[in-house]
């Protein structure tokens, strides 16, 4: 046990009895609790890896989580399960949804995926009121978030119809219309779910509301998950809905705790341990409810309750001002319900914590004002960018800070949860698919003359648009005659180019995938190339397009998997709904750089932590916001949680502003204005101020507190100030052998595609590669189905046994069925190539099927992922396919789809002993038998390469590894660039390293 951990810490990680409720205020270790109870279960032998279940609710919670278990555990795992909410449910689902007559393969919609659902079948809809005439799609988006209300409710289609036909036979004339609108929803919301099975669809409400519905129709496969999870624990818990709270209960109780009676309730003894804090519920808007948490206590009685008041955050008065402002959330919290003392205690001693409130006249004096303190604490020593954040309530209050931030020449990070559409480089990828979609549009056309990558002087294209338009001619023909136009030599070649690379796009766009087409443009037009070079010289903002062109390209991605045959028409048509759609794009940002100051929402820092925090218009109407009511609200009749006794909307609101103060460590600055753009009326200080403990009146010692000269007019200058940051690059904490062997190749092409990752073209051989993989993985996995495999494990199998006497397989042209289902036609330098490649794959399944007939074995594992531990570090991978031998020793095999080897040596000798040594780390492996053999299968042959490594081998290896990852640590990543580059590999030989 980690000496590290309080009394009540260390209480909380031992508590093994029972039902465990532990509050953990803000800054108290919760994360650390959770972590430490893991190991100390592990440790102690009470539970295996995969009998533990830890639930949280967003990716990166559980990444964190997962990665603090890493370093606790000292075994290889594959099965514990740490995960969100949604990603537990989707494979409970894939695995048992045909349970209960639901599809096993379904699509997982967004928002928008829905929005564009609803659209295209919209006459489906018998709709009156919530569909205008003038804008038929206006109040799809309202009726979407009532339906995922409907379903954080577990308000069933059926049980809606009901109600909302006994309110309008109950009903009198007065309300009639009221009345036809909740029919009309009610109907609405049964032909949406409808919609959606009949698309093999589901959209994530739907993957809590199924498995809830699951585990109450099939109790037998309840019972599997309550003995295979011994230990439940849930992180956050106070931002649980009612329908995953249901869950819970679910796989923990004995007996349905979702039947009407609660007296009915059987618990033995659950080991289910939820963490939370009723203060910090601040997501009523995804549907959260508080009262979960404090309905927990009634539900599991005998539940023991941990108090976490230590905190290792902030000082003293910074932790007394936010006691004092919660207070006024009483009676409807747990300190209050349950008797217990939630008072924060500073556990470490700080310099003086100070909370200060500064109210000015107008928002351009408490921007420039919260600027210049800013600076002023800058200057201080040992102080970085990273160190501040600027908290508002909605994104639109932040829009000042960000102008007079990039006039006072700070880096910073805007964090927000979306906007990747409107990012420069999304808009210059979308205007090169249009383009190529239709070159006449001459706005794109412009846009792309006016691509950073051709550098075309201004003067120029002026020229260039004054006689095209002298001309009345096309842009994209104005291109072709760019040497009448009198441009300049650069600007003649810039336009030729364009034409050459439109030509070719188009060309391809016919028969490629989009993806395909974009970056082939992106590498011919020396885009990329720009980009590589603006990073070795330094340029933050290069990191932020690196990021969104990658979250752009995965966008691509997500539409290609739900649309085989797409093409760039297609998508075009698509993107331009999903922007018609109101979708803004969700942007994955960072919040560890060290190198920017942070401005982001109060929703937004949940969970992250600050030297100093300045709480921006703290004024009515912006902080607290205004209750906004539900468009189409539910009805009280069918809720089912029980709703506080005060102001709901004012307690979030509060719940929101505590949250935001409890992030800084040393000083808090509340700063508020009388008058803001576009208000003409005077704004009164926010009451959360007075309640926090500081006065509501103007201070107008702030003026001499605050220098009002903090911006320069000398461009020059604020460029040379924006790059002073230094470039930081973030080292992967999980290294797989790909990355390790990249480096050891040619570090350059390392740092681009891992540590910047820039997109880069894959080869033929990958594709055809992955499509030889995946059609004999399907192909296995129905053989493992027709031959009565037992999975004894929900998410994986820990045995195999095997039914029957002669091994079935399905036919060959099952196998041959499934190499076309899951044919991969990208990356291929020709129609005749991809054509030659494809029938080449058939020969090869032919001949694999006539070697193996008779012969045929069931694999105990096909595409099994591992992580262990080699020294301090975490590595992973993932092996092709694992057969138990009749000796009980186990066969690894790879498949290879490249030229035969007499002899395996190198890098592949030692990718097939990681494998060996994860099989002797990882439990799954070990429970099943040692490995005896290493095999590479060469398909194109069918010729078998086999090997096992002595002791000596796996220690060499792993002192490789070890060798590695120490230098790729210790490289200065900003000084390795073009020169450092091996000139050999496959990224050096592309055309974005060429064109450079």
């Amino acid at each position: 046990m980690a000496t590290t951990l309080n009394q009540a810490q260390k209480q909380a990680v031992e508590y093994t009895q029972g039902p465990l409720l532990i509050v953990a205020g803000a800054g108290t270790g919760k994360t650390t609790v959770i972590t430490q109870k893991i190991a100390h279960l592990i440790a102690q032998g009470l539970a295996k890896p995969e009998e533990i279940l830890a639930l949280t609710f967003t990716d990166k919670s559980a990444g964190e989580m997962e990665e603090r278990v890493d370093q606790l555990v000292d075994i290889g795992y594959t099965e514990m399960q740490i995960s969100t909410f949604h990603a537990f449910c989707q494979r409970l689902l894939e695995n048992h949804g045909l349970d209960i007559g639901l599809p096993n393969r379904f699509d997982l919609l967004t928002e928008t995926e829905a929005w564009l659902l609803v659209r295209e079948n919209l006459d489906k809809f018998n709709l009156d009121y919530y569909r205008p005439l003038g804008n038929p799609t206006r109040h799809i988006h309202e009726l979407l978030r009532h339906f995922g209300k409907c379903k954080d409710e577990l308000i069933t289609p059926e049980s809606y119809l009901r109600h909302a036909e006994q309110v309008k036979l109950d009903g009198d004339d007065v309300n009639t219309g009221e009345r036809s609108r909740l029919v009309e929803v009610a109907n609405a919301y049964h032909v949406y779910n409808q919609l959606l099975l009949e698309h093999n669809a589901f959209d994530f409400g739907d993957l809590i509301f199924q498995s809830v519905r699951l585990l109450r129709e099939r109790p037998l496969i309840r019972q599997a998950l309550q003995t295979r999870f011994k230990y439940i624990l849930v992180d956050e818990f106070q931002d649980v809905n009612y329908a995953q709270y249901e869950l819970v209960k679910l796989l923990t109780v004995q007996s349905s705790a979702c039947l009407p009676a609660r007296q009915e309730f059987r618990v033995q003894s659950p080991q289910l341990t939820v963490v939370g804090d009723d203060d910090q519920s601040i997501y009523a808007f995804r549907g959260a409810s508080v009262a979960n948490i404090l309905q927990f206590k009634e539900d599991f009685p005998d539940a023991k309750e941990v108090v976490l008041t230590e905190n290792y955050r902030s000082g003293q008065e910074i932790l007394d001002r936010a006691y004092q402002l919660i207070q006024n959330n009483n009676p409807d919290r747990l300190e209050t319900k349950l008797s217990i003392n939630k008072r924060l205690i500073a556990a470490v001693s700080r310099q003086p914590s100070a909370v200060s409130h500064f109210h000015f006249t107008t928002i351009d004096e408490e921007v420039r004002a919260v600027i210049a303190e800013i600076k002023k604490l800058k200057e201080e020593d040992g102080v970085v960018w990273d160190d501040f954040a600027i908290l508002a309530r909605a994104n639109s209050h932040a829009e000042p800070f960000m102008e007079a931030l990039e006039r006072a020449g700070i880096p910073y990070e805007f964090l927000t949860s979306s906007g990747l559409h409107r990012q420069p480089i999304v808009v210059d990828c979308f205007n090169i698919l249009r383009a190529l979609n239709n070159y006449y549009d001459n706005f794109v056309i412009f846009g792309l003359l006016c691509l950073p990558c051709f550098e075309l002087p201004e003067h120029d294209l002026v020229r260039f648009t004054k006689t095209t338009k002298q001309k009345s001619i096309s842009y994209y023909e104005a291109l072709k005659q760019a040497r009448a136009f009198r441009l300049a030599k650069e600007a003649i070649a810039a336009c030729e180019k364009l034409v050459s690379l439109i030509d070719a796009g188009v060309a391809r766009a016919r028969y490629e995938k989009p993806t395909t087409v974009l970056l082939e443009f992106l590498e011919n037009s020396g885009y990329l190339s720009w980009l590589i070079r603006k990073e070795e010289e330094g340029s933050m903002e290069v990191l932020r397009s690196v990021r969104h062109l990658k979250q752009f390209f995965e966008f691509i991605d997500r539409y290609q998997e739900t649309s085989p045959q797409a093409r760039v028409a297609g998508f075009v048509e698509y993107y331009e709904q999903v922007l018609n759609s109101g979708d803004e794009g969700k942007l994955y940002q960072p919040t560890d750089t060290p190198a920017s100051l942070n401005l982001m929402t109060a929703h937004a820092a949940k969970g992250l932590e600050f030297r100093y925090v300045f709480i921006v218009n703290c004024v009515e109407q912006r902080f607290p916001s205004l209750r906004r009511k539900e468009a189409i609200e539910l009805p009280v009749a069918l809720i089912k949680q029980p709703l506080p006794e005060g102001d709901y909307h004012e307690q979030e609101e509060r719940r929101l502003f505590y949250v935001a103060l409890t992030r800084a460590k040393e000083r808090v600055y509340f700063t508020s204005a009388s008058f803001y753009e576009g208000n003409k009326r005077e704004k009164k200080v926010s009451r959360f101020v007075p309640e926090a403990g500081l006065e509501d009146k103007q201070d107008l010692s702030a003026i001499s507190h605050f220098p009002f000269p903090i911006f320069s007019n000398e461009p020059a200058a604020l460029q040379n100030r924006n790059n002073e940051s230094e470039i930081i690059y973030e080292i992967p904490k999980v290294f797989s052998f790909s990355q390790l062997r990249a480096f050891q190749v040619c570090p350059y092409q390392y740092k681009l595609m891992y540590l910047l990752q820039i997109p880069v073209k894959q080869s033929h051989y990958f594709s055809f590669g992955n499509t030889m993989h995946v059609t004999l993985q399907r192909f296995y996995e129905q053989a493992r189905v027709m031959n009565g495999a037992k999975q004894t494990s929900l998410f994986g199998a820990v045995e195999i046994k095997k039914i029957g006497g002669v091994v079935q397989v399905p036919p060959l042209s099952e196998l041959l069925a499934l190499y076309e289902k899951n044919w991969i036609a990208d990356w291929y330098q020709s129609q005749s190539q991809r054509e030659a490649y494809y029938k080449k794959g058939k020969e090869i399944l032919r001949d694999f099927y006539k070697r193996h007939d008779g012969s045929w074995t069931v694999p105990a594992a096909l595409e099994k992922g591992f992580r262990i531990k080699v020294g301090e570090y975490l590595v992973t991978g993932k092996i092709d396919r694992v057969d138990e031998l009749a000796d009980g020793s186990l066969h690894i095999i790879d498949y290879k789809t490249g030229q035969t080897k007499d002899s395996v040596t190198g890098d592949d000798k030692d990718q097939l002993l990681l494998y060996q040594l994860a099989a002797l780390r990882v439990p799954f492996f070990r429970n099943l038998g040692a490995p005896s053999r290493l095999t590479y299968y060469y398909l194109t042959a069918g010729v078998e390469t086999s090997f096992l490594g002595n002791e000596k081998e796996l220690a060499a290896l792993e002192g490789k590894i070890i060798k590695t990852i120490d230098e790729i640590r210790a490289t200065d990543w900003s000084k390795v660039g073009r020169r450092e580059a091996c000139g050999r590999c496959e990224f050096c030989q592309s055309a974005a390293f060429r064109a450079r």
